[in-house]
C-alpha cells in the first residue's frame, strides 16, 4: 500500500490486474463516485488522474489523484493495441474465420471493456473481470446506485449466484495458460474458470466476441435487475451456460497442466461447477436424465450437454451443432429421429405417440458431424 502528495494533492496507487484471459495493454482509468442529489444515487463523476496501462501479464499500477478514502470505480477500455490471451481450452472463437489456439493472443474490439470498484480504506488492489464488471452493474442498477453499500451487495450477490465462497471476487484470479507456477487458492482457480467461462460462450451462432457476451450480460442485468440462473433462451446469457462451460474447461484444463496441487484444485473445481450446473439445471427442467409425460401421448426427454469426447478430450460448447434423439418401440432397433440444430437446446418433447412402451436415447453431433455412442436408453409407456 503506498500514499504520496504532491503539490498539497494527496494521492494513492493501486496494484491491480485485468484477467479474461490476461488483458494486456488495455487503458485502466480511475473514477470518483459522487452523490446525485437529484437523483439520490451515487454515479460516477471525474476521473481521478491519468491512465495506465496493463502490461503482457495484465497487471497494473494506477496512481489515484486527490482521493485517498472511499470508494472509486475503476475501467479499463481497449485501444488499437489492447490483446486478450485465450485461455479457454482447446482455442476460442473470436468472430473471424480461424479460431484462436490456447495461449495465443487477439485483438479486442474498441468496444470492450471491465469495471471493478475498490474502498480505498479497506484495499490498495483491485482485479477486473467479468464478474467484478457484472457486480458494478449490478450495484449501478440499485435505489442507491454505486454507493458502498450497494456495491458489497452486489459483489456478495454475484459470489452467490456463481457459488463462490465470499470474498472470492477480491482475489487476485491466476493466468490460466500460467498454472504451472500457481501456488494460490482453488478458490481464485475456480474464480479464472468461471471468468474464462464467458470466453467460451462465444461461438460464432449466438455471440460473436467477447464484447457481444459481456454487453448481453450487462443488458440482462439492466432489464431484469439480476443475472439469470436457469437459461431463458438461447440468445440469452445464464449462470447455467456459464457454469457448463466452466465445468467443461475445467476438465479441458488438466491436459495443459502437470502440477499435482494444481490437477487437484482442478478436479475440485470440475466438482463443484459441474454440481451448481446440475443444480441450476435440475431446477429448470433441464438437467434429469429421464423422460417424463407431460400430456396424454407424448413424452418430454432431456439432458446434460457432454463435457468429454469418447476419448477423454473436453469438448467446448462451439464444438457442438446440436444433438439426434432416437426412439422407437424396440430398444434393439430405435428407427425414428429427431434432430436438435442447437447445441444449447437440451430438452425436447416428442408427440403424437402410440400407446405402448416406448424406448429413446440421445447422441450429440459436433460441427464435423461426428456422432457420440447413444446414451442409456430409457423408456417411457403411453
Amino acid at each position: 500500500m503506498s500514499t504520496s502528495s504532491s503539490a498539497g494533492s494527496e494521492s494513492v496507487v493501486l496494484n491491480g490486474g485485468a484477467i479474461k484471459g490476461v488483458v494486456s495493454h488495455g487503458q485502466v482509468t480511475a473514477w470518483d463516485l459522487e452523490l446525485n442529489t437529484a437523483s439520490g444515487k451515487y454515479e460516477i463523476d471525474e476521473t481521478l488522474g491519468q491512465a495506465a496501462v496493463t502490461d503482457t501479464q495484465g497487471r497494473f499500477q494506477l496512481p489515484v489523484a486527490g482521493k485517498t478514502s472511499g470508494w472509486v470505480l475503476i475501467e479499463l477500455t481497449a485501444d488499437g493495441q489492447t490483446r486478450m490471451t485465450c485461455d479457454v481450452v482447446p482455442s476460442c472463437f473470436t468472430g473471424t474465420s480461424n479460431a484462436v489456439a490456447f495461449g495465443e493472443t487477439f485483438a479486442l474490439g474498441s468496444d470492450f471493456r471491465l469495471r471493478a470498484a475498490v474502498n480505498l480504506d479497506a484495499s490498495r488492489e483491485v482485479y477486473l473481470t467479468p464478474l467484478s464488471t457484472l457486480a458494478v452493474t449490478l450495484a449501478e442498477e440499485s435505489s442507491s446506485g454505486l454507493s458502498g453499500t450497494a456495491i458489497e451487495q452486489a459483489y456478495g450477490d454475484m459470489e452467490d449466484a456463481f457459488g463462490l465462497t465470499a470474498g472470492t471476487l477480491q482475489l487476485p484470479p491466476p493466468d490460466l495458460v500460467r498454472l504451472d507456477g500457481f501456488s494460490g487458492s482453488t478458490d481464485a482457480i475456480q474464480l479464472a474458470v468461471i471468468n474464462a467461462a464467458f470466453l467460451a460462450l462465444v461461438d460464432g451462432d449466438h455471440w460473436d466476441s467477447i464484447e457481444d457476451v459481456l454487453a448481453d450480460s450487462e443488458a440482462l442485468i439492466r432489464s431484469e435487475g439480476a443475472f439469470s440462473s436457469p437459461s431463458k433462451s438461447d440468445g440469452i446469457p445464464s449462470v447455467e451456460k456459464v457454469m457448463l462451460e466452466a465445468a467443461v474447461l475445467s476438465a479441458g484444463l488438466k491436459t495443459e497442466v502437470s502440477k499435482s496441487s494444481v490437477l487437484d484444485s482442478l478436479d475440485l473445481v470440475f466438482t463443484r461447477t459441474h454440481g451448481f450446473y446440475t443444480d441450476i439445471a435440475a431446477g429448470s427442467g433441464s438437467g434429469s436424465n429421464e423422460s417424463d409425460v407431460i400430456v396424454s401421448n407424448t413424452a418430454k426427454l432431456s439432458w446434460n450437454a457432454p463435457m468429454t469426447r469418447v476419448s477423454g478430450e473436453s469438448i467446448a460448447m462451439g464444438e457442438l451443432s446440436g444433438y439426434k434423439i432416437s426412439y422407437g418401440r424396440d430398444p434393439e432397433a430405435l428407427d425414428e429421429e429427431v434432430t436438435i440444430d442447437e447445441a444449447s437446446t437440451t430438452s425436447h418433447t416428442i408427440e403424437n405417440l402410440s400407446q405402448g412402451k416406448w424406448y429413446f436415447a440421445v447422441q450429440a453431433v459436433d460441427t464435423e458431424g461426428l456422432e457420440s455412442p447413444l446414451s442409456t436408453v430409457v423408456t417411457k409407456s403411453i
